[in-house]
């Protein structure tokens, strides 16, 4: 399929469907990873779709960021998704995600986030990094 057949599709299912999920899929399959914002990669993981590569950019980012807290979205909901990957695809990204916990347990991240996080979403984010600490005993 040539970009321009590729286009036309987007188009067309933008123009007369009335379902989300596949004009988002559409869009999203044309893309590379550094172009999807997090909360496509956020719903990449929630959908199953590219979950593996939505989970490579997400540790990335934070691991670029030096934080794993984002203004732009849910940084509980992000744990939660990266929390539901396998132990195997975690693994293979160890260091970074150590940085990460590390950040959030021992430099207490989460008390110093730009995002105001009530005690029981501070509570349920720590849970998910616990979560992700051990998948990657």
């Amino acid at each position: 399929m040539t970009n321009e057949e590729y286009e036309g599709v987007i188009q067309n299912a933008i123009q007369y469907s009335d379902m989300s999920l596949p004009v988002w899929y559409l869009e999203i399959t044309n893309k590379c990873l550094c172009e999807l914002s997090n909360f496509d990669l956020i719903r990449c993981i929630s959908q199953d779709v590219f979950k593996d590569l939505a989970a490579f950019e997400i540790i990335e980012r934070i691991d670029e960021q030096n934080t794993s807290f984002y203004a732009d979205i849910d940084s509980t909901e992000m744990m939660e998704r990266l929390s539901s990957i396998s132990p195997e695809i975690l693994s293979a990204h160890k260091s970074k995600l150590d940085r990460m916990i590390e950040n959030v347990e021992r430099n207490n991240f989460i008390d110093f986030a730009d995002v105001c996080m009530s005690d029981e979403e501070k509570e349920m984010y720590k849970g998910y990094v616990n979560i992700i600490k051990n998948k990657i005993k």
